[in-house]
């Protein structure tokens, strides 16, 4: 057992039992390096501190019954005008833009190179895809740049204070 330990594992100082213990396979002989951290390491702060310029959205109303068939997917002040958003609503990724205060909702993925419409730029009601430029008309969900592509287009309803999407 001992010569087929040391066929398998090396020699308790040799070049494996020293690979096997610097790469963390378990003790080997000295000379290893020591990777723990010392005083001066700092681990990394996960809590952002708070951007007093940033504005925080309102979040979708949780009071609202939206109509049959739609979701709420977000609160009416959630985007300014010419603003885009990705939002999920039933498992699917849907874009949302505000149109000069009328709602629109798309699908959220660029047929070119599945880019996020969300976070596009709205220039009237055509929104553009951030990676490689695709344009397409809100309205209608056909591609200004091929003609050939459309997106899904969902139906927006308003009920309150919730812009509710048809899924």
């Amino acid at each position: 057992m001992g010569l087929l330990r040391t066929l398998l594992f090396g020699r308790e100082n040799g070049i494996r039992s020293n690979l096997r213990g610097m790469l963390g396979g378990g003790a080997s002989g000295g000379g290893q390096p020591d990777w723990t951290p010392d005083s001066s390491y700092s681990a990394p702060s996960y809590d952002a501190a708070p951007d007093p310029g940033a504005t925080t959205r309102p979040e979708p109303p949780r009071d609202v019954t939206p109509p049959e068939g739609f979701e709420v997917v977000l609160h009416v002040g959630g985007l300014e005008p010419g603003e885009v958003s990705e939002v999920i609503a039933g498992g699917t990724a849907i874009c949302v833009a505000n149109v000069d205060g009328e709602y629109m909702a798309v699908s959220n993925t660029c047929p070119h190179a599945d880019g996020p419409l969300g976070e596009g730029s709205v220039e009237g009601s055509v929104l553009t895809c951030p990676y490689h430029g695709w344009s397409f008309d809100l309205k209608n969900g056909k591609c200004k740049t091929n003609p050939s592509v459309e997106i899904q287009v969902f139906e927006v309803q308003i009920k309150g204070d919730a812009v509710c999407v048809r899924l």
